[in-house]
């Protein structure tokens, strides 16, 4: 079986609470248009007025990630404080990698090392969110290794904070990256408390119109789609 159809199977076969840790509610719909300047409509939840689940427990946020993070600050700081969340803390760095990394002049400081200097700081968020694993896929030799760099994330917060994790679309190394997406959910079902918010099947959706030339980075669209997979996610925790 490749690593694609045990993707496919692991979301057909879940129960529903785990296949809302695969996100599949938090697929964002109505992203292709023939104008690529066209704000991303989101099914099933409405972009306008502030959930009063999200307002009641969840007042603070705290998020690592990548150069995707990175690019998407405004549209996630405007979203997330739109729908309740009164602490926004984002740590996003291009080239970012979940273990290596010192923070010299070849390499932004480890998602480990960010996380742990949060910590360090008192940062005590609601949530976390963990968007992390794109400059990953293709580095490491198999799951065992992939499945690693995981639990050392997931290791450092506390088990009873819960905790989303942005997946991975690196189209590069595509098995990689469905292997890393296969452990990610199996691992954050396992933990509990916890939700994957699926970029996967947003960016790699062939009709939408989120990503840049590169298939990597979002553009404007992707901006915005990926704020509100982000703020889905919250809610469907």
């Amino acid at each position: 079986m490749s690593h694609g159809e045990t993707y496919d199977g692991l979301v057909n076969t879940l129960d529903r609470r785990g296949f809302m840790v695969f996100g599949a509610a938090l697929v964002i719909a109505g992203c292709s248009t023939s104008n690529s300047s066209t704000t991303p409509s989101v099914s099933p939840v409405s972009t306008g007025g502030v959930p009063e689940q999200m307002r009641a427990a969840i007042t603070s946020v705290a998020m690592v990630g990548d150069s995707i993070t990175e690019a998407s600050v405004l549209d996630l700081t405007v979203t997330l404080s739109d729908a309740g969340v009164e602490d926004v803390r984002i740590d996003g760095k291009s080239g970012r990698r979940i273990a290596v990394g010192t923070g010299n002049a070849f390499s932004p400081v480890s998602g480990i090392l960010t996380v742990y200097g949060l910590l360090a700081e008192g940062v005590d968020p609601s949530v976390w969110v963990i968007a992390l694993g794109t400059n990953d896929v293709g580095n490491y030799a198999n799951g065992d290794q992939y499945g690693a760099l995981i639990d050392r994330i997931t290791a450092l917060l506390p088990a009873e904070k819960q905790l989303v994790w942005v997946n991975t679309f690196r189209e590069q190394y595509l098995d990689d990256t469905v292997l890393f997406n296969t452990l990610l959910a199996e691992r954050m079902k396992s933990r509990g408390n916890a939700v994957v918010a699926d970029w996967f099947r947003v960016a790699s959706a062939p009709d939408q119109t989120v990503l840049l030339s590169d298939r990597l980075h979002p553009n404007d669209n992707g901006r915005t789609a990926f704020s509100l997979l982000v703020r889905q996610a919250l809610q469907a925790l």
